[in-house]
């Protein structure tokens, strides 16, 4: 995780947008297993406890452990509150993709299995289309990793490879390797804003 904080400095020194996150306590990180239907990997913790988040007004929303569960709390009236990605993707889209929660596009039996199958820790905004999508960091049972953009003209597109990763399980990847390849793209968001 060095890597990633060194990242987060150089962002914080250079367009002053990274927010700073506050690190995870024994107790959010029990309260926020509560939260997510499996375990969390043991590098999520020590992302929580050692860089806390990646949170920004516009690019990033890769939340603390404190964020999220206020986050989660706020949610608790709406039907889709679960950090599972399905719901998630229309928690980003603030509480508005219909084709989603009107089952559309997945029945509700696979809008249940791909939630249950991946929790979803957060966001980024995607650099070439920055206002219709985003990419959104996942994680599985074998406690690997992935991130999966979702176009909002294209949802569909989003829902089959997420129905394909239920059957394969995501590719083995860890959390640092899936937030460096977003601290990449992110550069390009936050050196067209500075």
């Amino acid at each position: 995780m060095e890597e990633i904080k060194n990242r987060i400095a150089a962002c914080e020194l250079e367009y002053d947008e990274i927010q700073e996150s506050s690190l995870a306590s024994d107790e959010e990180i029990q309260e926020l297993t509560s939260y997510f239907s499996l375990p969390l990997p043991q590098e999520l913790i020590t992302f929580y406890k050692t860089v806390g988040g990646i949170e920004s007004d516009e690019t990033f929303r890769i939340s603390s452990a404190e964020n999220l569960i206020r986050y989660m709390k706020q949610r608790t009236s709406f039907s889709h509150n679960s950090a599972g990605i399905i719901d998630m993707i229309i928690a980003f889209w603030a509480n508005d993709r219909p084709e989603l929660q009107e089952y559309k596009l997945l029945t509700e039996e696979q809008t249940q299995k791909i939630n249950e199958a991946f929790p979803c820790i957060g966001w980024m905004m995607s650099e070439e289309d920055i206002n219709e999508s985003g990419e959104y960091v996942i994680f599985d049972k074998n406690g690997n990793f992935a991130n999966i953009y979702c176009h909002q003209d294209n949802i569909k597109a989003a829902t089959n490879e997420l129905q394909k990763l239920v059957e394969t399980g995501l590719p083995e990847r860890s959390l640092e390797n899936v937030l460096e390849e977003l601290f990449e793209r992110a550069e390009g968001n936050l050196s067209r804003w500075d």
